[in-house]
C-alpha cells in the first residue's frame, strides 16, 4: 500500500481510441483495483487516432471523444474513484495531453483540432485548461522530427510507461528540469494490463486537475514508475 492518493493521468480507451483495447468501463474498474484515487482519461483527439469517421459532423464527433470518458466515469460513480476528461491531440508531431476542459468548450470551438500549435496552446489556456507534453522525446514512423519547445507549456511527461526507450524518458526529464517545468508520469495504457506503471503519488487528495498542477508545484507528488515496485 502507497502512503498518499495514486493518479493515473494518461489512459486510452477502446470506445474512442482506434488503437485501444478496452473499454473505459473496464479500465476504471482495473485502477480502482490498482489502487487508484483518480484517473484521468485522455483518449486522442480528432487530429490523432480517433475511431470514427473524422468527416462526421462536428456535434457527433465530440460525442464520440466523450464515449471512453462517460463509460469510465459510470465505472467510477459506481466502485468510488474519481474520473477526469482529457484527450492527447496532436499538433504537427507534439502530442498534448490537455485537461481542465468540458464537452461545451469544444461545441463552442469547432475545428480546433486544426489549430497551428501555439494557437491551440493559447486557445486552451485562454479557456482555463492545463496541458501536459506527452512523451516529448519519443521516436515513432507516425511522429515527424520536431524539437520540444519547452517555453510554450508548463508541464512534461517525464515519465511515459510506453515509451519503447528509456532515453526518450531521460531527455524529457532532463529537458524540463532546465526549464523548471512541472514534470509528471503517464501509463499511456491502451488496455486494463497496463495501468500499473506510470502513475504519480500525492500527499493529499485531489479532485481535479487544477489541484493537481498545484499540489504538484507544491511538491507534493512524485513518480512512481510501478505499482508492482
Amino acid at each position: 500500500m502507497y502512503n498518499g492518493y495514486l493518479v493515473q493521468l494518461h489512459l486510452h480507451t477502446s470506445e474512442t481510441s482506434r488503437c485501444g483495447h478496452d473499454t473505459g468501463y473496464d479500465i476504471a474498474k482495473a485502477c480502482k483495483e490498482a489502487g487508484y484515487h483518480l484517473i484521468a482519461i485522455t483518449d486522442h483527439f480528432f487530429n490523432a487516432n480517433i475511431g470514427c469517421d473524422r468527416d462526421l459532423p462536428w456535434e457527433e464527433k465530440v460525442e464520440y471523444l466523450t464515449r471512453g470518458y462517460r463509460s469510465a466515469k459510470k465505472a467510477g460513480d459506481e466502485v468510488g474513484l474519481k474520473v477526469i476528461f482529457g484527450w492527447e491531440t496532436f499538433q504537427a508531431g507534439r502530442e498534448l495531453l490537455t485537461y481542465g476542459l468540458d464537452e461545451k468548450f469544444l461545441l463552442e470551438n469547432p475545428d480546433i483540432d486544426q489549430l497551428p500549435y501555439e494557437d491551440y496552446i493559447k486557445a486552451v489556456y485562454r479557456a482555463g485548461g492545463r496541458i501536459i507534453h506527452a512523451h516529448p522525446y519519443r521516436q515513432a514512423p507516425y511522429i515527424p522530427d520536431f524539437k520540444p519547445d519547452p517555453s510554450s507549456v508548463e508541464a512534461y511527461e517525464v515519465f511515459n510507461a510506453g515509451n519503447r526507450e528509456e532515453e526518450w524518458n531521460e531527455k524529457a526529464l532532463h529537458e524540463a528540469e532546465e526549464n523548471h517545468l512541472l514534470m509528471f508520469a503517464g501509463s499511456d495504457a491502451h488496455s486494463c494490463s497496463n495501468v500499473l506503471c506510470g502513475a504519480m503519488l500525492f500527499k493529499n487528495p485531489v479532485n481535479d486537475i487544477h489541484e493537481i498542477f498545484s499540489e504538484a508545484k507544491l511538491g507534493n507528488s512524485k513518480i512512481v514508475r510501478s505499482l508492482n515496485d
